[in-house]
Parts: structure tokens; sequence; C-alpha cells
């Protein structure tokens, strides 16, 4: 299992900008208020926090933030660990296909028309 775990601050900040650029989705005056809504488990927020720190990892940690910095290391590592060889040149495609900006490039293909709100900034 692979279990991919956003940064809870990240998360909450990405949520607070799409709440208030999408119609459908209670928004929020400050993000002071929309943090507490998103923390707190009275709140109505789609996303909130459901638990303090999902801190609880099977098997190892594999993509830390510094795969984030080499994400051909982050990639090889999460291929080493599912027993997967990639070719030098699989390797780079799956580089290049899961940076932020070929995502946010294709997002349109990807997530329809939510895509431009999704990939806000990497």
């Amino acid at each position: 299992i692979l279990l991919l775990i956003r940064n809870p601050k990240d998360l909450a900040t990405s949520f607070y900008h799409y709440s208030n650029d999408v119609s459908t989705v209670p928004s929020y005056d400050t993000w002071n208020d929309f943090f507490v809504a998103f923390m707190t488990k009275k709140s109505t927020v789609p996303n909130q926090c459901k638990s303090k720190y999902p801190l609880i990892f099977w098997g190892k940690l594999l993509y830390t933030h510094s795969s984030f910095q080499n994400p051909v290391l982050g990639v090889k590592n999460i291929a080493a660990f599912f027993g997967i060889s990639l070719t030098e040149e699989e390797l780079q495609g799956v580089v290049e296909r899961s940076s932020f900006d070929s995502m946010k490039k294709n997002s349109q293909k990807t997530h329809g028309a939510f895509g431009s709100v999704l990939f806000r900034k990497g």
C-alpha cells in the first residue's frame, strides 16, 4: 500500500482558495474563519481535517518533501518499493507527466471543467 498524505496546512490553503472560487462550495470571508471551520468537526467544510495528524504508516516513508526537490529519486523509490523496474525513458516519462506544470496543462482533459480550479499553483 502506498499512502499519500498531503501536508494539512497545504490542504487547508488550497481548499480555502478553492472554496472561494467555486460557487457550489461554502465560502469564507477570512482565512481565520475558514481555518476554524476546517479544523473542527462542527463545520460543514467537505474536506475538513478528520483527525489531528494522520501519521500512522504501514511500510516505510517513501516520498518526503525532499523527494519533491528530486522527483527522479522519489519515483525510483516508489518503483523499487513496488518491485517495478523502469527504463531511463520510462522514468523520465513518469517524472514529466507527474510534474505540476504537466498536470496543470492537462487538467481540462483529466479533470474536466474543474481542472482550472484544482491546479491553482504548485
